[in-house]
C-alpha cells in the first residue's frame, strides 16, 4: 500500500499564523503551574510566568509608593493595615511591599505598639526575609531607646535597601525615603525631650543621643538658642523650653545612661 505523500509545510500567512498559535498552546500546557514553583530567593517579584498577574500587595504598593514621596504617613498606615489585614496570599514574600513602608510609617509617627504588631503577623516564611529581620532590628533599639543602636540599625536599613542586589528596586526607594523620615523624626523627638529633661548635658552625650557629630549638634543648639561653653565642653539648653522643676534643679551634667530615667518621668508628668 503506497504512503502517503508528507504534509507540506506551511506556505501562507494563515498557515504560518494557526501553526504559531498551535505551538504556543501546546508549550502552555507542557509546562508547569508557575503558582506551585517555589521562589527560593525571597525575592519581592513575582515569577515572569506571572508577570501580568499581579497580586493585591503589588497592585496596593504603587500608591503607598506615592504616599511615602508626599510624606502622607497617616495615609500609608491606612491603607496598608487594610489591604494587610483583607489580603490573600499572606505567605507572599511580596506582602512586604504592604508590611515595610507600614512599620516605616509608624515608626516616623512614633506609634511603635501597632508596628510591633504588624511585624508580628508576618508568616515565619516571611519573617525571615533579611528586609524583616532589618525592620524588626531597628523596631527593637527604637522601644528600648538604645539610641546609637537606632541610629545605626537605620543606617543598615536604608544601606541594604540601596543595593543592587535587593529583591525589588521600588521598594528599596521607597523604604529609603522613610528610614530617612524615620530618622529625622527621631532626633527632632529626641532634641525635645533632651530640651525638656536637663538643665545642661556634655556634648559628647548629645552626640550620642542625635546620632550626628558635634559640628551638627552644635548647629541644631544654636538654632534653638542653647548656650555652649567650649571649654567644658557643656551645652544649656534655653530654660524657657524646660518645665520650672527641671530648669531650677542644680544636677551634674547627664549622660545616656540617666536620660531614659527622666524621660519617663517627663512622660509620666504629661500623661498625668
Amino acid at each position: 500500500m503506497a504512503q502517503a505523500p508528507p504534509t507540506p509545510p506551511p506556505m501562507s500567512a494563515t498557515e504560518l499564523r494557526d501553526e504559531a498559535r498551535d505551538s504556543i498552546i501546546a508549550s502552555s500546557t507542557g509546562s508547569s503551574d508557575p503558582t506551585t514553583s517555589p521562589n527560593s530567593s525571597g525575592s519581592l517579584e513575582p515569577s515572569p510566568q506571572l508577570s501580568a498577574i499581579q497580586d493585591i500587595y503589588q497592585q496596593v504598593f504603587p500608591q503607598l509608593s506615592d504616599l511615602a514621596e508626599q510624606r502622607n504617613f497617616i495615609g500609608i498606615t491606612n491603607i496598608a493595615e487594610h489591604h494587610d489585614l483583607n489580603g490573600s496570599n499572606d505567605k507572599s514574600h511580596s506582602r512586604l511591599l504592604l508590611i515595610a513602608p507600614l512599620v516605616l510609617a509608624y515608626m516616623v509617627l512614633d506609634d511603635l505598639t501597632p508596628a510591633q504588631h504588624a511585624l508580628a503577623r508576618l508568616p515565619e516564611n516571611v519573617s525571615s526575609h533579611p528586609l524583616s529581620h532589618a525592620l524588626a532590628a531597628l523596631l527593637a533599639s527604637a522601644l528600648e531607646r538604645k539610641y546609637e543602636n537606632t541610629y545605626a540599625r537605620a543606617q543598615e536599613l536604608f544601606k541594604m535597601s540601596q543595593q543592587s542586589d535587593f529583591p525589588d528596586p521600588r521598594l528599596g526607594k521607597t523604604v529609603g525615603l522613610l528610614v530617612n523620615d524615620f530618622l529625622d523624626a527621631f532626633r527632632k523627638n529626641t532634641f525635645t525631650l533632651v530640651s525638656r529633661a536637663f538643665a545642661y548635658l556634655h556634648v559628647t552625650e548629645a552626640q550620642k543621643l542625635l546620632g550626628l557629630g558635634q559640628k551638627e549638634v552644635l548647629a541644631i543648639a544654636n538654632n534653638n538658642h542653647w548656650q555652649f561653653d567650649a571649654t567644658s565642653g557643656i551645652l544649656r539648653p534655653s530654660n524657657t523650653s524646660l518645665p520650672p522643676l527641671v530648669a531650677t534643679k542644680p544636677v551634674l551634667p547627664s549622660s545616656v545612661m540617666t536620660f531614659d530615667l527622666v524621660v519617663n518621668s517627663v512622660t509620666t508628668s504629661e500623661v498625668c
